[in-house]
């Protein structure tokens, strides 16, 4: 999963990248939003993100301010600024500051999507051209990008041996040597830190949620949940409800 963090003041905004994100890509995990420069900056410090969206006007410290600072520790982070300038004053700042692209508002979707792809494509060919063991560029790699991409299509072990050509047996004790997981335990993984993005970020009922991560029903969500993490489904919403108005 590549880690995003949405940096904009703008509550519709800000809700808007969200749904946009969600709908359209499953690898893509939001780890939080910033709604001030010092926000963002101390956000990427905690969660480390891959790739940033900072609009250039916020409180505080605007964008460009924080993402100097930001590049101070993590150079190598795909920032995309969003503004409502179409000034090339602002396009020579974010270019020495390390920023990769632009995003005029109002965003539109296609926009967004091509930028984002971009970006997930540069991601990955950096990867795959580090210094790795061959066998784990070429099978591991290949297959946790082909697993973010249908683990929500009721993917299971069988399909994925079939589709990279393995047998079942070794590529289960392949799997686990190389991950420290079975590949089921993987699985619920992902599914459960995509429903802590959706319980923290948009209103949908948990039964609503445990469907669209194709869980059987919202009892069997919520024990899986809770056996995770520790707490309810509903608790976890409540607590990161609570974190946010405190830190408003």
């Amino acid at each position: 999963m590549y880690k995003l963090l949405i940096c904009e003041d703008e509550s519709l905004e800000r809700k808007a990248l969200n749904l946009l994100i969600q709908r359209h890509y499953r690898n893509i995990h939001l780890v939080g939003y910033a709604t001030t420069g010092f926000e963002a900056i101390k956000l990427a410090h905690q969660h480390l993100p891959d790739i940033i969206l900072m609009d250039i006007e916020m409180p505080q410290c605007n964008g460009l301010d924080a993402q100097k600072e930001i590049c101070r520790f993590l150079p190598n982070v795909n920032t995309v600024i969003i503004t409502a300038y179409n000034d090339f004053s602002y396009a020579q700042q974010a270019i020495k500051c390390g920023v990769i692209d632009f995003l005029l508002k109002p965003i539109a979707p296609n926009d967004l999507y091509n930028c984002l792809d971009k970006i997930l494509k540069s991601i990955k060919k950096a990867d795959s051209s580090s210094t790795v063991p061959p066998e784990y560029t070429d099978y591991i790699q290949k297959i946790l990008d082909y697993i973010d991409y249908h683990y929500l299509d009721n993917l299971n072990l069988s399909d994925l041996a079939s589709e990279f050509n393995l047998n079942e047996k070794y590529l289960s004790r392949y799997f686990k040597q190389k991950m420290g997981t079975s590949f089921t335990e993987y699985i619920i993984k992902l599914k459960i830190e995509r429903s802590k993005n959706m319980l923290e970020y948009s209103d949908a009922p948990i039964y609503e949620i445990a469907a669209d991560l194709n869980f059987n029903d919202a009892s069997y969500f919520t024990k899986v949940f809770q056996k995770q993490e520790g707490i309810s489904p509903s608790q976890y919403r409540k607590n990161t409800a609570n974190s946010r108005h405190f830190k408003s």
